[in-house]
């Protein structure tokens, strides 16, 4: 257990990093689609409709790398181009019902092949691991310290 006065913030950095990066390995192996898509549809799902260099910017890729996998993605088709309300000579990326439907179906195939591992916790580490998920999901906010703040159950 991680204690503030024995542990560096750096140290707890380093090993948050490596056992998320870990924890994302583990339940991605033998996943239906390749982690690329995942990302992808996530994005989008949590973002709503982007502008490629935008989607691209999100998921750290180059603007023909995003732009290849968003085409393969509209192939499928998961995401389509819509226009731009802002700019009517651009189009942003959307997901479409089926591409929604392909992330609830990759997100239950992840739920799937964690269930069992978390049924072998107890209900303090089910509870440990809730607060942490409130907590990472609060640090990766756009604005992290008001969510930090309400996970707590402060008023932000």
């Amino acid at each position: 257990m991680y204690i503030r006065a024995m542990t560096a913030p750096t140290t707890l950095a380093v090993d948050l990093t490596a056992a998320t990066a870990r924890f994302v390995r583990f339940v991605r192996q033998g996943a239906q689609a390749s982690t690329a898509t995942w990302r992808a549809l996530a994005i989008l799902d949590q973002h709503g409709p982007l502008r490629v260099g935008d989607f691209a910017a999100f998921d750290q890729l180059t603007q023909p790398t995003a732009t290849a996998i968003l085409r393969r993605l509209g192939a499928e088709g998961a995401v389509e181009k819509v226009p731009d309300p802002a700019d009517g000579r651009a189009s942003l990326v959307a997901l479409t019902a089926a591409g929604r439907a392909r992330l609830a179906e990759l997100r239950a195939d992840n739920a799937a092949r964690l269930d069992p591992v978390l049924a072998a916790l107890d209900d303090d580490d089910l509870a440990v691991l809730a607060r942490a998920t409130e907590l990472l999901l609060a640090l990766t906010d756009p604005d992290p310290a008001p969510a930090i703040t309400a996970s707590k159950g402060t008023p932000a």
